[in-house]
């Protein structure tokens, strides 16, 4: 609202005359009026600044100003008196010149002006309104609320005093305000079509379609084509808002169909259509259609240019969800620095975002660094919307959340296991604080002890805000292999329920694990004794595995073929088999029958039995008959073996694990080789990048007296360790290429020839170039002992793993 309409006469209307005044001034002064009024206002203008500069006169001045004003010369009309003061001018032209001000953006100026004329005439109704007006302008809320209460106080709720209460609600966002006000202003001045319009966009943005759609009935002719569009537009907008308020999709669903219903009219004005095209990417990003939403923006930005805020976080929202986090975090730092004020948000704070970015592009350092900033900004409660009590700051709690998580991530999940336990001590009933330890607890591999702890989230969440936790013993289930019934559960939750990033993450754990997989491993030694399969061979394994059902069971297919060199002799071999891996939860059962060729052209059958007692406890046996572990001298000589072993496993958790087998190989000259070993594996060192790997093993055989040209020592002894440095290079999200040196030494004993040290140095890389594809290759450099010789060797070995995702 401007003040200009309802004082740039007031001058022109004539004071009563002064005493002070001469006849012959006041004369001149009516004559230029007279002349303004005929349409020659410029030289009415003209001669009334050289009459005032000869006479002074207020009543000149006056007249002066609301010329000016009228003209549109408001500069000027500020300038009119040059050096005079609020003070020096009269009633009328406070008014006028406070208007004037407050039009070019002087605004303090303006208040100057309306400040001087509340105190000269308290009942002078546009001081209080001028003052309120200004006072919103400036942002101050409470200034501006008390001038509008002695304003109605003396003058009650006339128009102009609805209309700076509108003005005021609109400036503080208090839309319920904004609305009664303009409410009140439709049923006095039901022709106001400006009015009309503007309540209708208020019931639009608060959802009340209903209100909305009987407003545009009664109204039917203050509503254009082009008016109805926009209103569309506003409707498809309020939907939008209220999906993010209250986490129903539907709603984004009708504002995304809304939307495209206004750009694809054909009466859609151009500037329209843009808004809707912006607001369009918000819509596809909040319902999850990242690849739609990533698109749209790109296309919009070669269009228009630099898109607005608003939509560079929604687009960075959908390169986050499309694995690009360099690019979003890029988004997220500049949307930071043109508006800090949203890095700590409390419905969507981007410091939460950006400290995401961060950690999937493994750059875990810049992350905790920005934590830590936030983490000093944030109290644990804040005051209410009200300002009169505290309540609990969600941004707190999310603090919390990736402080642990973070912690785990760089490699400490023992530290950040201590830091949850002491938020729960402190708040022992907190499901949030139960859900991250139940994310936890699958980080580390512990899947029936994160079931316990959603459950434990879930009975502290009313029925209708489980999903999370619910979720996440679903996922907990399928880590475990607790297939049957979940998958189901599982499907019938995509079906239903609403784009989540808790059930967007459900879904990819569930379509990763049950991904078929082709996987391929070679290894090529030099050795004469006790080598890969001795006498200088090769040797690789290919497997086919199908997707898994429902049940989690599946077929499979493999080929191993091996090659070696004896005296001079190329020998090769081949195994072919079938099969059937079943989920019998908590135990799995694997059946393959097949055949051998080449050396070995005999029937096989393989199978292999597991049980998991708990996340640490587990046992496995296997029966292979005619097994591909017969060594290549044996198969010449005509011999076959069957082998057998039984071992248990213990996992500590996700850096030390360990186990003991035994295993009897059984071959048909009479043979019967038994082994024991047992073998612990351990994570020393693990920080970001960086991991130092140990392991240790003690194994040994007996083996019957029988002529075999095949390496078969009486009993032997052999024991080993071994450091593994490896450095991960991030390339994107959940790619990377890791650099492993590897140095190990040991000892080996052999009856009749007594022991002697063993050592190897090995360096691989493995490219992890996506989420289905891992390659890997490496070299090393051996000491065996081979019946009391030295033998040094060189060995390589290479994979591959692509999962059908």
């Amino acid at each position: 609202m401007t003040l200009g309409t309802l004082v740039c006469l007031s001058g022109l209307l004539g004071a009563p005359a002064a005493l002070a005044q001469s006849g012959s001034t006041d004369a001149q002064r009516e004559a230029w009026v007279v002349k303004a009024r005929q349409g020659e206002r410029d030289a009415a203008i003209d001669g009334l600044k050289a009459l005032y500069a000869r006479t002074g006169d207020q009543r000149v001045l006056d007249d002066l100003i609301a010329l000016l004003v009228r003209a549109g010369r408001l500069e000027e009309a500020l300038n009119a008196c040059g050096p005079c003061r609020a003070e020096d001018y009269s009633e009328t032209s406070l008014v006028t010149l406070g208007g004037a001000a407050r039009q070019l953006g002087r605004t303090e100026r303006a208040q100057g002006f309306f400040q001087e004329l509340t105190l000269r005439d308290p009942n002078n109704p546009q001081g209080w309104l001028g003052l309120a007006l200004t006072n919103t302008d400036l942002g101050n809320v409470e200034s501006a609320g008390w001038a509008l209460a002695r304003y109605e106080e003396a003058f009650g709720r006339t128009d102009e005093y609805l209309e700076a209460r509108a003005y005021l609600a609109a400036r503080t966002d208090n839309t319920l305000g904004e609305l009664q006000a303009r409410q009140r202003l439709v049923e006095r001045q039901p022709e106001n079509d400006q009015e009309v319009k503007a309540l209708y966009r208020l019931a639009v943005t608060l959802g009340a379609s209903a209100a909305a759609q009987r407003m545009m009935s009664e109204h039917p002719d203050v509503f254009t084509e082009a008016d109805r569009l926009w209103l569309r537009y506003y409707d498809a907008v309020a939907s939008l808002r209220l999906a993010d308020s209250t986490g129903d999709l539907s709603h984004a669903e009708q504002g995304l169909a809304g939307l495209n219903a206004v750009i694809a009219d054909e009466r859609s004005a151009p500037g329209l259509v843009q808004r809707a095209e912006y607001d369009k990417v918000v819509a596809l990003a909040t319902l999850r259609r990242f690849r739609d939403a990533e698109a749209l923006a790109a296309t919009l930005e070669t269009r228009y240019g630099p898109l607005p805020n608003y939509v560079q976080e929604a687009r960075a929202d959908a390169l986050s969800g499309l694995g690009r986090p360099g690019e979003a975090r890029r988004l997220y730092q500049s949307l930071v620095a043109s508006n800090p004020g949203k890095a700590r948000d409390v419905d969507h704070p981007l410091y939460e975002s950006l400290i995401y970015a961060y950690a999937d592009a493994q750059q875990y350092g810049r992350a905790n660094d920005l934590l830590e900033r936030w983490k000093a900004e944030e109290p644990a409660t804040r005051w209410d919307f009200t300002g009169t009590r505290r309540i609990d700051n969600p941004n707190f709690e999310k603090v919390r959340y990736l402080e642990v998580m973070l912690t785990a991530w760089r490699g400490d999940e023992d530290g950040a296991e201590a830091q949850l336990d002491d938020y729960l001590a402190e708040a022992p009933g907190s499901a949030s604080l139960w859900r991250i330890k139940g994310d936890l607890y699958r980080w580390r591999g512990w899947p029936r002890q994160a079931e316990q702890a959603y459950r434990e989230a879930a009975d502290r969440r009313p029925p209708d805000s489980r999903q999370a936790a619910d979720y996440g013993i679903l996922g907990a289930r399928l880590d475990r292999g607790q297939w049957r019934d979940t998958v189901a559960a599982i499907k019938q939750e995509v079906a239903t329920r609403p784009p989540s990033v808790a059930l967007e993450g459900l879904e990819r754990d569930w379509r990763e694990q049950r991904a078929g997989k082709l996987s391929i491993q070679a290894e090529r030694g030099d050795t004469q004794g006790n080598g890969v399969q001795s006498s200088r061979d090769w040797r690789y394994e290919t497997r086919l595995d199908a997707p898994r059902n429902d049940a989690g069971s599946r077929f499979f297919a493999q080929r191993i073929g091996i090659y070696g060199k004896y005296n001079g002799d190329n020998l090769y071999a081949a195994y072919d088999a079938a099969g059937y891996e079943f989920n019998l939860y908590p135990a799995t059962l694997s059946l393959a029958v097949g055949r051998g060729a080449q050396l070995n052209e005999d029937w096989l059958a393989w199978g292999s039995f597991s049980y998991a007692f708990s996340d640490f406890w587990s046992i496995n046996a296997s029966a292979e008959l005619n097994t591909a572990q017969t060594p290549l001298r044996a198969l010449n000589d005509d011999v076959r073996a069957d082998r057998y072993s039984l071992g248990a496993r213990y996992r500590r958790d996700e850096k030390g694990e360990g186990g003991l087998g035994l295993a009897l190989t059984d071959f048909d000259d009479g043979n019967l080789r038994r082994e024991v070993f047992a073998y612990w594996d351990e994570d020393l060192i693990h920080h970001d990048a960086w991991r130092l790997n140990g392991q240790l093993f003690v194994g040994g055989s007996q083996n019957d007296t029988v002529e075999a040209s095949y390496y078969n020592p009486a009993s032997d002894i052999s024991t080993s360790g071994q450091l593994a440095l490896s450095y991960r290079l991030p390339l994107g999200y959940r790619k990377g290429f890791t650099q492993t040196l590897t140095l190990g030494g040991g000892n080996y004993w052999e009856e009749n020839y007594g022991s002697d040290a063993t050592w190897q140095i090995g360096y691989a890389h493995q490219w992890s170039l996506e989420p289905d594809l891992i390659v890997s290759y490496g070299v090393s450099r051996q000491k065996a002992v081979y019946d009391g010789d030295p033998e040094y060797g060189n060995f390589i070995t290479a994979g591959i793993e692509w999962r059908f995702l």
